[in-house]
């Protein structure tokens, strides 16, 4: 009896080992689904469009300060005079003075201006005169454009004081 106990335990031994490397070999070509995971984004609310505010030739009239030409240097941009939608002003960086004539699309909210006459080069030894472009931000209280001269492009922004 006790012969007949030990051959069915290692029958059973043998049984389940058997099965175990069945069951390991045809589990090896099933394939694991990936666990579902669900991602969930909260997004930051959308500012509302706001409507540019409309700009009119008037109010380019004053000081506008910002950077200017093509190292970005402080700068000082004054419009004097309105005519229509023609303006005039004056540029001031370290200490040169360049005057300047330009109109403005207000429907485009744009302005484009030529510098026309160096009344001072001052820390300047030449200054070539350029010509610009350059367009409202919303607010109508910032420009921002390019302009061209002889040695290149160069960028400038100005703020309203």
């Amino acid at each position: 009896m006790k012969l007949s106990r030990a051959a069915a335990g290692v029958s059973f031994i043998g049984a389940l080992t058997i099965g175990m490397i069945v069951a390991g070999f045809f589990a090896a070509d099933a394939v694991a689904e990936p666990p579902q995971v669900t991602v969930t984004y909260k997004l930051s609310p959308q500012p509302s469009f706001v409507d540019p505010v409309w700009v009119e030739a008037e109010d380019l009239v004053g000081v506008w300060r910002g950077t200017w030409d093509h190292a970005g240097v402080p700068c000082t941009f004054e419009i004097t005079r309105v005519e229509g939608n023609k303006f005039y002003g004056i540029l001031k960086e370290r200490e040169a003075e360049v005057m300047f004539v330009g109109t403005i699309d207000e429907g485009d909210r744009r302005v484009f201006f030529h510098e026309t006459k160096v009344n001072k080069l001052g820390a300047y030894g030449e200054w070539s005169l350029g010509t610009n472009s350059g367009a409202f931000s919303a607010d109508g209280n910032t420009l921002t454009g390019t302009g061209i001269d002889r040695w290149g492009t160069y960028q400038w922004t100005v703020t309203k004081e």
